[in-house]
């Protein structure tokens, strides 16, 4: 009786202990995988975390592109580039503010896409490779009739990058 009470207050002892966070450090990987978040439509994505001195620091690149071809539709296209600045950077979960530029085709209008937004990419345990972001932010969309303004926090906006 003693001897399992030993036990379980060790357990509970090593279970309240807290671990030691480790920043999710993505510099100098590449990071492939999907987004919705620039475009207006699904996109394959590329992600380059950029060397920095400091493993909380995470710069990336991301290239974006996407094309859509459905019946009786004119063909939609997206292609852009955005930098990621990570300004919190938790055990599993980077906060980050991006900033991109792009083209945009639907058929209906062409235009240059501004967006500025924040995000947040989630690095489940077990699954350390693999990151999953949401995002909120604004579309301004330049070169068409007028500048049209979009806010993509309704929907979802959301992207899954493996990071080799």
């Amino acid at each position: 009786m003693r001897r399992t009470a030993v036990l379980i207050t060790a357990l509970s002892l090593g279970l309240l202990l807290p671990a030691q966070a480790q920043a999710k450090d993505l510099r100098q990987r590449v990071g492939l995988g999907f987004s919705n978040q620039f475009g207006h439509l699904s996109s394959l994505s590329v992600k380059y975390g950029m060397p920095t001195n400091n493993p909380a620091v995470n710069i990336q690149a991301q290239l974006v592109g996407g094309y859509s071809l459905l019946n009786n539709t004119t063909p939609a296209w997206f292609v852009g580039g955005r930098g990621l600045y990570g300004f919190v950077a938790e055990d599993n979960m980077n906060l980050y503010l991006a900033a991109g530029v792009g083209y945009k085709a639907d058929g209906v209008d062409n235009a240059l896409r501004i967006q500025p937004a924040l995000g947040a990419e989630f690095f489940l345990f077990g699954l350390e490779n693999l990151g999953l972001s949401a995002e909120c932010g604004v579309d301004l969309d330049l070169l068409g009739p007028g500048v049209d303004t979009y806010t993509f926090g309704g929907a979802a906006a959301v992207g899954a990058h493996y990071y080799f």
